[in-house]
Order: C-alpha cells, then structure tokens, then sequence
C-alpha cells in the first residue's frame, strides 16, 4: 500500500520544522488579532464623534432609534473586542509554548520572546489586550452616560419613555458588565 520509509535516511529536523510552520502561523494568527485590536480605537473615536454630532439633530422617530441603536451596538463592539483579546491571548500562550519546546528539543535558548516577555500572563491579551478592552469600557460607560442624558431629556409624545429608557441603559450596563468580568477572569487553556 505504499513504499516503506526507509528510517536510516529519516531527517530529524523534520520535527524541528513542523514546531517552526506551527510556530509561523499561529504568529500570523497573533498579528491578525493584534491588527483586530489597534482597530478598535479609531472605531470608538468615530462612534462617539459621530453619536454626539448626529443624534441631537435627527428629526423625532430618528432620533430615539438612534438612542436605541447606539446603546445596543455597544454589546457587539465590546463581545468582539474581548474576544479578539482572548484569542489574542491564546495565541501568546500558544507562541510561549513552542518557544520552551523548541528550546527544549535544541537544549538552548533559540526563542525567547513571548517565553521570558515581562508582562507576560499578567493581562488577558498583552498589554494591548488589557488597554483596548480598558478603554473600550471607558469609551461605552461614556457613551452610555450620554445617551441616558439625551434619553430623559428628550420631548416625546411617549410618555413613558424616558423612564423606560433608563432601565434600558441600565439593562445595557449590566450585558457589557458581564464579558468585561468573565475576560479578566479568562486564563488560557493548553488544548
């Protein structure tokens, strides 16, 4: 069912090279993740611009969509940043690894970066995990604390909506509490 390898001629650097292709795709994976990450501040910055220019000026109806929108929007934009922080994290852990295994196979210290890092395992996702997330929180209880404000301002043939709209906030508040929570509880898990 084949030929038979013949094992007096097997390279043993052949392991060596599998770790280094795992090694190279899973640093393309942290830098994917990283990429993710950098991406998010210009996104918030764009997001609270364009909330406090645009919502005061919508005509009625608008207006409280936009009040509504933008609240719950901030549930995906958080859930996707932690996530992207907790990958990002993965991937670390999972570079670390492979550097101690191939300095372990080499018996020297050949890579050494995410292995003996400074701040490695201190925050979920690096340094840049724990301030994209850190200021992503910033960022939505700012953006949150304006729309409540807009919110039970507002003029509204509604009358009950500016005191729904506050325990619509507060509902908000509580569903990004609970993935800022869970992630700086997260810890990587070797598979």
């Amino acid at each position: 069912s084949g030929m038979p390898i013949a094992t007096d001629s097997f390279d043993t650097r052949i392991p060596i090279q599998v770790i280094l292709a795992e090694y190279e795709a899973v640093y393309r994976l942290a830098e994917f993740r990283l990429g993710a990450l950098d991406r998010r501040i210009p996104l918030i910055g764009g997001v609270l611009t364009g909330f406090l220019s645009a919502v005061p000026v919508l005509p009625g109806v608008s207006q409280l969509l936009g009040l509504l929108a933008i609240p719950v929007s901030l549930i995906w934009l958080v859930r996707t940043t932690i996530s992207h922080a907790q990958s990002f994290e993965d991937a670390l852990r999972a570079i670390e690894a492979i550097e101690v295994r191939i300095n372990n196979e080499l018996g020297d210290q050949a890579l050494s970066f995410q292995s003996t890092h400074p701040s490695r395992r201190r925050s979920v996702g690096g340094r840049t995990g724990s301030e994209t997330v850190s200021a992503l929180v910033a960022f939505s209880s700012l953006l949150l604390g304006m729309s409540l404000w807009m919110g039970i301002g507002i003029k509204t043939e509604l009358g009950w909506f500016n005191s729904a709209y506050s325990v619509f906030i507060a509902c908000i508040s509580a569903a990004l509490i609970r993935p800022v929570w869970g992630w700086r509880k997260y810890r990587y898990q070797a598979g």
